[in-house]
């Protein structure tokens, strides 16, 4: 058995250390040091035979403990070491008949002085070691069981021996290591000692197949506990003794009593020893008890595999077998376990089970390979191997384990893909024909016109290639259901034009092809007259025997038929024939329902151009990139023909398109380009175009983006719609306000100067009924003339035509003020006013601005809570101050918020007849506020506070904003 790595190191370390212990001893004899030669005064020192002895040991071992030495170095090794056994001869010979050899002045032992006779002679223990030693290592290279039990013992009986000498130095007993009382001065040194048990080590570690070593390294129990427990057999009496001893030398106790507790103290600590290792073991048990149950875990599962699995030895020898295999091969388990795996192998492949097991033997790996078995029988099988090799704990492959599997099933399957390949080669070429005629439908398909003759012209491209590719004589092409009616297109191929005309017109979807119509499936007849819906053919047509009929269905829609035919004689239409007529079918049904939707897409966008044509509003339709696609003659009318500056989509025909007010309107700003460049839906932008014939027109345009069925955006759709007439009535409607409001004034002035001049010449003592029915008087004038201002201001705002007189406003000083005049309109209710910070003044109409904040303080009155405050907030903002009018009271519902600005219009929450006047409060006062350039708001929460917001310009930055 080869040493391993860990062994390799501790064999040199273990001559390292004998060698330099010997080297530091004969340097201590050459140059007279004590203290290299002996560990203290009156100890045996290492003479220099024995150091002499032990470099040649440890030489030998280094040489001899490595077996790839080269052949010189072992033999160095072997001659060192039979030098070392002629010298631990010839001491003990010297020591047994009295003669002096001469040995023990070989080296310089006389440079020091020394008490004893033999300065240079060993012990006699010491030269009994060298004998061992010496012979350990002679016989390192025999690789024989004796040899190796006599470098075992050898080198045991060294080690006890010095062991022994170690154990006189610790207790100080010197005749353990030496004859004091014969020999004087004379023994084995403790250097000596260690280094003969290092010399020990290194030979049990060179030879790790002898029984010491390979009971000490197992992995097994025993080994386990050995390397544990070992150290402390050894060290712990040898602690416990010395110790004990020191305490009986220093007077601690007697000696008598220092045995009884040194036994004490080795007997517990090697009971405790023993209680350990029987727990140790325990454990083991437990573990090995567990790898039994894996072990037999595994082996169930061999057993219960649908796999053939076996074990064999190196030599191919079967040592297990499971009932999987007994089904496979036919082989019982007596049968087969002891004889060789050729007896599964067929005679002439025998050959092959060797070649793999030689291949294992060798440490190679072996891939899943197939192979041709025999059953019992003598019938081949087809087999598929997986070999595994079975190692030792030590790595070493001791056996394998094969798994076979029946692979004959797979092996008919592959035979049956390989027949399908031959299958698919046949039809390959009949594929290439059906691709071939997809590209030629796609291409007539591409040339498709929007007309009957063009879709005609696919179906024939069609109808002539099928008949090609499954060599029909004759095939037809009908579309249409109806059993009544002909089909609505029939294309016939192979048939002279000649005969098609004494045909005359195309038959109806009846008999055997109105069965293909009715069933929705292919048939395929070897010949048609024996079909049960068989009805003849028409007058002069060519008889037909073959017939194989195919409908040809789009997303399960029947979009046609296809008719095949042979004539008499001709061997009829195959299986091959039915599936590449229903695989040109599939392919080409998209081409026919697109030939299709051509014919109906022209109709529709026939009709569609003469429905936008017929529009009375200009309709104007634009591209994804905003080029002009087309415009009814109504949109024409409103274009003007640009030749040097077209566009910028580069259309030559544009648009004037202006505000209400007659300000030409920006592009990015134009209802059609907000639709198509932004994806906005413009409806009722007001505005104003230029037309030919009448100068600008008033519009309301409609726009919105054109998208696909998955969002993309493809143009913009814009409709312009002339109010012309709607202006004219609202101006009408203007005037027809102003004069009544006119005619309502003259009376009620000449009311309101006669109540006065009643109220004059009354007497005092007048009759109280008379002041109280003036006063009514006077009330509902003044109600009156209220509701015609209104009347008025509404008119100007929708006329556009309304007037400020603005002016630099100090809000404190007119809020204050206008407080102070609206105290008969929010009677009852308390009014406070808040200014935050300090607010510069606004550019605003002084009178409007009384009638804005007077219109919001009344609202507040008329809808807030009863004796409710009423709170006036003014703030500065970055350009515009901020003027806020707040009531609390029952609020105002939110879907009520979008209406309180419109006309006319009242919160629903409030009875109309609790609240006098028509309605046009909010919306005048909304006028107002965005004529002076600001904004109203209004927020409301039911039953809490209600806010009308409203903001003004700064005077300072109006002012400059005309100087920029």
């Amino acid at each position: 058995m080869v040493p391993s790595s860990g062994a390799r190191r501790g064999v040199a370390v273990a001559a390292t250390c004998s060698l330099v212990l010997g080297c530091v001893a004969l340097l201590g004899w050459w140059i007279g040091s004590t203290t290299l030669i002996s560990i203290a005064d009156g100890l045996p020192s290492m003479v220099p035979n024995t150091a002499a002895a032990l470099v040649l040991s440890s030489v030998s071992l280094w040489a001899l403990g490595v077996r790839e030495r080269p052949a010189p170095v072992r033999r160095l090794g072997q001659a060192c070491a039979a030098v070392v056994i002629a010298l631990g001869l010839a001491i003990l010979v010297e020591y047994a008949f009295a003669r002096d050899f001469g040995v023990d002045r070989l080296l310089p032992a006389g440079r020091m002085d020394s008490p004893g006779k033999l300065p240079g002679r060993p012990s006699p223990n010491t030269a009994l070691c060298l004998i061992l030693i010496g012979l350990s290592l002679l016989s390192l290279p025999v690789k024989t069981r004796r040899a190796c039990l006599l470098s075992e013992w050898s080198a045991l009986l060294a080690a006890a021996l010095a062991l022994a000498a170690l154990t006189g130095y610790v207790f100080g007993v010197d005749h353990f290591y030496g004859l004091p009382a014969l020999l004087p001065f004379t023994g084995m040194a403790l250097h000596t000692a260690i280094a003969f048990l290092a010399l020990c080590a290194g030979l049990l570690m060179a030879r790790p197949d002898c029984t010491a070593l390979a009971t000490l390294t197992a992995s097994r129990p025993g080994g386990i506990l050995l390397r544990r427990f070992l150290p402390y057999v050894v060290l712990v009496p040898l602690v416990i003794g010395r110790l004990v001893l020191v305490g009986a030398d220093r007077g601690a106790y007697p000696l008598a009593a220092s045995f009884w507790f040194a036994s004490a103290i080795t007997t517990l600590l090697l009971g405790a020893m023993l209680w350990v290792s029987a727990a140790r073991m325990n454990l083991l048990d437990e573990a090995r008890q567990r790898a039994e149950e894996e072990r037999a875990f595994l082996a169930t599962v061999a057993q219960s595999s649908d796999d053939a699995v076996m074990g064999t030895a190196l030599d191919g020898t079967v040592l297990s077998w499971n009932p999987a295999a007994e089904r496979l091969f036919g082989y019982d388990a007596s049968e087969v376990i002891g004889k060789t795996m050729p007896v599964l192998c067929l005679p002439e492949r025998a050959g092959e089970a060797e070649a793999v097991l030689a291949r294992l033997r060798r440490g190679e790996r072996v891939e899943r390979f197939e192979a041709v078995s025999r059953t019992k029988g003598g019938t081949s099988i087809d087999i598929e191997v997986t070999v595994s090799s079975i190692a030792d704990a030590s790595g070493h492959v001791t056996g394998v384990s094969m798994i076979c599997r029946d692979i004959g099933r797979r092996k008919a399957m592959e035979a049956e893909i390989a027949s399908a390949h031959e299958a698919e080669r046949r039809i390959r070429s009949q594929l290439e024909a059906i691709g071939t005629a997809s590209a030629a439908v796609s291409e007539a398909l591409a040339r498709l016109p929007r007309s009957e003759s063009g879709v005609r012209s696919v179906l024939e491209v069609l109808t002539r290639h099928a008949k090609e590719i499954v060599g029909a004589d004759y095939a037809a092409l009908g579309i249409g259901e109806d059993s009544q009616r002909q089909f609505d297109a029939w294309v016939p191929s192979g048939v002279p034009a000649e005969r098609i005309a004494q045909i005359g017109a195309p038959p109806r979807p009846v008999g055997v092809l109105g069965a293909v119509v009715r069933e929705g499936r292919t048939i395929r007849l070897a010949d048609v007259r024996v079909h049960p819906a068989y009805i003849g053919l028409p007058p002069h047509h060519d008889p037909i025997e073959a017939f194989l009929g195919v409908p040809i269905r789009f997303h399960g829609r029947s979009v046609g038929n296809l008719y095949l035919g042979k004539r008499p004689g001709r061997p009829p239409f195959t299986e091959d024939d039915e599936r590449v007529a229903d695989l040109l079918a599939d392919r080409t049904c998209g081409a026919l329902e697109t030939a299709r939707l051509y014919r109906a897409e022209a109709n529709e966008r026939k009709r569609l151009e003469a429905i936008v044509e017929q529009l009375p509003e200009a309709a104007i339709l634009v591209d994804a990139k905003g080029r002009l696609i087309s415009c009814n003659k109504l949109a024409l009318q409103y274009a003007s023909s640009v030749v040097d500056e077209p566009d910028p989509w580069g259309n030559r025909l544009s648009f004037e398109h202006r505000t209400p007010a007659g300000e030409p309107l920006v592009w990015d700003e134009r209802p059609l380009i907000r639709a198509l460049e932004r994806g906005e839906v413009v409806a009722g932008a007001e505005g104003l175009l230029r037309r030919a014939d009448r100068g600008l027109v008033p519009v309301l345009v409609n726009a919105a983006p054109v998208r696909s069925d998955d969002g993309e955006l493809q143009g913009a759709v814009a409709v312009f719609q002339d109010i012309s007439a709607l202006k004219e009535m609202e101006r009408q409607r203007q005037e027809w306000i102003g004069v009544i409001a006119h005619d309502l004034r003259q009376p009620i002035q000449v009311i309101a100067t006669a109540s006065q001049f009643l109220g004059r010449a009354a007497d005092e003592q007048a009759v109280a009924d008379g002041r109280k029915q003036l006063a009514r008087i006077t009330s509902s004038i003044e109600r009156l003339r209220r509701m015609i201002d209104d009347l008025l201001d509404a008119s100007r705002i929708e006329a556009r035509q309304l007037t400020l007189d603005r002016s630099p406003v100090n809000l404190r000083a007119q809020l204050g003020e206008i407080l102070e005049k609206s105290a008969e309109v929010t009677a009852g209710h308390a009014l406070r006013l808040e200014v935050k910070g300090d607010v510069p003044a606004v550019l605003a109409d002084p009178g409007r601005l009384e009638q804005i904040v007077t219109n919001l303080l009344s609202n507040a009155a008329k809808y807030g809570r009863p004796e409710g405050d009423i709170a006036v907030t003014v703030s500065a903002e970055r350009a515009s101050a901020h003027i806020a009018v707040t009531n609390w009271g029952g609020g105002i519902s939110e879907a009520s918020l979008p209406y309180l600005f419109k006309r006319f219009s009242r919160a629903p929450e409030v009875d109309p007849r609790s609240v006098r006047g028509v309605g046009l409060g909010l919306y005048i006062t909304k006028g107002l506020v965005e004529a002076h350039g600001g904004t109203i708001s209004v927020e409301s929460s039911p039953g809490g506070a209600t806010t009308f917001r409203f903001s003004l310009p700064f005077a300072l930055d109006i002012a400059r904003a005309a100087g920029a």
